[in-house]
This record gives C-alpha cells, structure tokens and sequence, in this order.
C-alpha cells in the first residue's frame, strides 16, 4: 500500500484520524521472561518480545505540573497542621498556606535559553554561489527577521517544552503574504500525526472544538481535508463526520510542522514532589516551634520600670541569681540537608543549573570558561536538543523559503523568484547559547579572519553586530571608498598640470 492508499484509507475513516500515541512514563513489567541462567559459547535462545506496559500521562498533567498554583501539595490533606491550646480550654489549628515552588517552569525556561538564546544560523551551501544567490540569501534572512520567524521558532520550542508536543503552520494570509502560527495543547489544539510503516510523515490531524462543533483538519503534501461533527445533537456517534473542505493548499509539502518530545522535567518529577512535600512540612513545623521564648528567672517585683522605652526587671531574691535570655528552638540542620540533598538531585537529573546570586564570589575575576564548566549539563543537553531539533530547522526554512517566493511573484518583485529561490540551498540551524562575553567573541572572529583561518565574509556574517545585508553595506562602502580616491588622484594630476609654468623661450636670455 502506497503512501496515497494509506491517506485515503484514514480520510474514510476520521476517527482513525484522532489516534494519537499517548505520552508515557514509567514501565510495568506484566511478566517475567523465563530466560537460562546460562548458555553455552555461541548458543542460540530463542528471542523473546517485549513485554511490558508503560503508564501513560495526559497532557493535562503536564499542564498542572507546570503551573505551579495546581501543584498536587496544595491540595495535600497529609500535610501537618499544627493544633494549640487557646485560653478557654478549647483547641484551634493554626492557619497557614501551603507553598509550591515553580521548579518545572524554571527548568523549562532555563533549557529554552540554552537552545534558542541565539538568532538562526544560516549557511549558503552552494560552493560557489552567484551573484543571484547572494542577493536572495539576503532577501530571504530579511524576510526571516520581517516575519519573525526566530520569534516564532521560540515560541515552538517553548510550547514543547512546556505541554510535551507543539505545531507550527505556514499559511498564506488575506494579502498573499507567507504567515505562520503556533498550534498548542493549551489553546485547544490535539496534534495526531500519521507515519506510514517507515516511519515518515503522511499526514498531519489537528482535531479542536469550537461553538459545539468538532474539527478534523487535515494536510497531506497536496490537499487541506477538513471534517466537521456537530456536538449539540443529542446522538452524536450518529450525527458522524461530515467532510466539508477538500482542497489543495498551495504547498509543495505537509505547511504543518510538528515536534514531540518529553518535557524537561520528566525525569525528576518525583523528586519535585517530594521536596514541596518535605518543604512544606518544614514549614508548618517552623511556624509553630519557630518562635522564640523570652526566659525570665528571679524573683521581681509586680511593679517594673522603664528606662528609655524599655521594662527593666530588678532581682529581688537574696541569692541574686536572677537571669533573662531568648531561646530558640534547635535548627532541624537534618532536614535542611535533605533538601539541598533533593535541590542537587533535581539540577542533576534534569540536567539544568540553577545559580543563585549566592553562588557568584566577588572576590574574582570568573571567566567565561569556569562559568560554561559550571553549566556543562546545560550546555551538553542542549547540543543534544539541536540535533533533535535539525528536521523542524530544515522544514522552517524550505516552507517559508517556497512561500516567499510565491509572493515576490505574486507581487510581481520578482518573477523568477520560484525557480531562483529553488536552486538556493541554505542551511539552518539552532545556535547553543551559552555564558560569555560579546565582546570577546568579536575579538575572536576579528583574530581568526587577520590569520587568515577565517574569511571576512563568515566574521561579517557570525558576528553578533551584523545585519542581514551586512556584506552588500562592506562592498558598496569599499566601491564608495575606491571612487574617492580615483577622484583624489584625478584631482592630485589636474593641479599639477595647472600649476606647472609654461615653457617661454622667448623669456631666456642667451648670454652673449
């Protein structure tokens, strides 16, 4: 079957269109698999299947372990309350708020500066490119940043990061120009994606609701298919799917692009659980024994005196032993430890370095170096997230890139632009950011290109100052800066011309 059998198979059937593998978390065994305790040398057994389940999360959770005011803890009835004795007899809890600690969301966002702290990277990969080229690769990053494409690139990633799957599809607007949307979890959007038996994309389903009615949207790399179900009905399992649009969108592939993948806290979302838990035991225990008690010993008169605003107390008794002092209750250093015990825990197996304002000595001078050291794990896990990320780059720019071309045709600013901006190969790609300094990093690229390991035109294009036309500005100013000169030159002989004296042989006098 056929990658078109396979899309008409699922347009005949919209509910196979609402299947989505599930996100997980964990594993259960169902079995143990009977295997020998011992083989012979180049023995034979024979292969068993996996068989285990995985516990499957909502994206709901996620949702609620992102926000921090739907932490499960604040809602935790296990949690101690402290109970007192009033004066009449009575007892009363003492009230306090329970306190969650946005930990996913500071690991989430510290992960999205690490991947897309830094612009697009592009790269002309034609060897050697025209003079066409270079003037559409320079249209086309203008375009880029016109359209704010790195902000939209930002805003993918975040939704990745933060609901576990994101979409990002390219459209053409009302005036025939290229446009591009984030769809997200958050705002009501299901992403289905269908693969074939290869594992590539045949199709993409985008299954929301709106004003009572359900919507299948559909693209496939020709045709925009949309299904509509009506929800009022009473029976809707009868009232079905209507297909209502059928079209082609313009694409020379799939507008839609899609990314999944666990959310950065995945792995240490136990242990997040049980620091707010132990933080906010912490926390009702301090606040009834936290307090201070003013201890008075000796024998004092009932009337007391005071001495600039102060109760002076005066030991009557005859031993003069009287005494006065705070105490406090004994610091519960264990429980202390077991907290920074889980706060390493959750930078180690999240792979994200949290530095406190604390943590920087003054002392110093910390270079750039120790401070990429220190964020090593961050640094790694994001360099891992670029090669994941390439296809969604890759995809990025070969849609708007079409896009853009059919409208500077359609503008009529370029009518070669389809068959121009097809034969311009440009590579992107994500860009790690990390601690250091801009300045030393121009440097850098100012001593690479002197030694002649680097060209000008990479510095012009790398350093962190240039803008998308930065080379055409270099050239024409040395053109601009070679005709000054050619005029200084001609100007230099015109006077030296005027200013020599005409030779008179009338004006010499012959000695006799």
């Amino acid at each position: 079957m056929n990658y078109r059998e396979q899309i008409a198979n699922l347009l005949a059937n919209p509910e196979k269109l609402k299947q989505k593998r599930p996100f997980t978390r964990g594993f259960d065994l169902r079995s143990i698999s009977h295997l020998p305790n011992f083989v012979d040398l180049n023995s034979k057994i024979d292969a068993a299947l996996p068989n285990f389940r995985q516990e499957t999360i909502t994206q709901e959770q996620l949702m609620f372990e992102l926000d921090e005011n739907s932490h499960s803890v604040l809602y935790d009835d296990n949690i101690p309350s402290i109970c007192v004795k009033t004066k009449d007899g009575g007892y009363s809890d003492i009230q306090f708020t329970k306190m969650s600690i946005p930990f996913q969301k500071m690991i989430k966002n510290k992960q999205l500066l690490h991947l897309t702290g830094h612009k697009m990277v592009f790269t002309l990969v034609d060897t050697e490119p025209t003079e066409q080229q270079h003037k559409d690769f320079i249209t086309f990053k203008q375009y880029w940043d016109l359209r704010n494409q790195d902000g939209m690139k930002n805003k993918m990633v975040d939704t990745q990061l933060s609901y576990g799957d994101a979409g990002l599809l390219y459209y053409f607007d009302y005036k025939g120009r290229i446009k591009s949307r984030i769809l997200s979890y958050k705002d009501g959007y299901v992403l289905c994606p269908h693969d074939d038996d290869n594992g590539d994309r045949i199709m993409e389903t985008v299954y929301y609701s709106k004003d009572n009615v359900e919507y299948l949207d559909n693209y496939d790399d020709e045709y925009f298919t949309r299904f509509t179900r009506d929800t009022s009905v009473e029976n809707v399992e009868e009232s079905g799917w209507q297909m209502v649009m059928h079209e082609k969108h313009g694409f020379t592939e799939i507008p839609l692009i899609t990314k999944r993948g666990d959310v950065p806290w995945n792995s240490v979302q136990n242990i997040i659980t049980s620091y707010e838990i132990l933080y906010n035991v912490y926390n009702a225990i301090n606040r009834r024994m936290g307090w201070g008690l003013l201890y008075v010993k000796g024998k004092f008169k009932d009337t007391a005196q005071k001495i600039a605003g102060s109760v002076v107390l005066n030991d009557t008794s005859l031993e003069g032993k009287g005494d006065a002092k705070f105490l406090t209750p004994p610091s519960p250093q264990g429980t202390l430890d077991i907290l920074q015990a889980l706060f390493d825990t959750i930078q180690l197996g999240s792979s994200t370095t949290f530095v406190l304002p604390k943590d920087v000595k003054m002392s110093g001078d910390i270079s750039g170096i120790a401070i990429q050291l220190t964020q090593s794990r961050d640094i790694e896990n994001a360099m891992q997230k670029v090669i994941e990320w390439q296809n969604v780059a890759d995809k990025m720019v070969r849609l708007f890139k079409f896009g853009l071309s059919q409208e500077l045709v359609n503008k009529g600013e370029q009518n070669t632009a389809i068959t121009d901006f097809e034969n311009l190969d440009v590579n992107a790609k994500f860009k790690v950011w990390k601690p250091m300094s801009e300045t030393e990093y121009n440097q850098m690229l100012v001593t690479l290109a002197g030694a002649g390991l680097l060209s000008k035109e990479t510095g012009i294009q790398k350093n962190t100052e240039s803008t998308p036309d930065e080379l055409m500005r270099v050239n024409k100013e040395k053109e601009e800066m070679l005709q000054q000169q050619q005029e200084m030159m001609e100007q230099r002989v015109a006077q030296q011309q005027t200013s020599q004296p005409p030779n008179n042989n009338n004006n010499i006098k012959k000695e006799e």
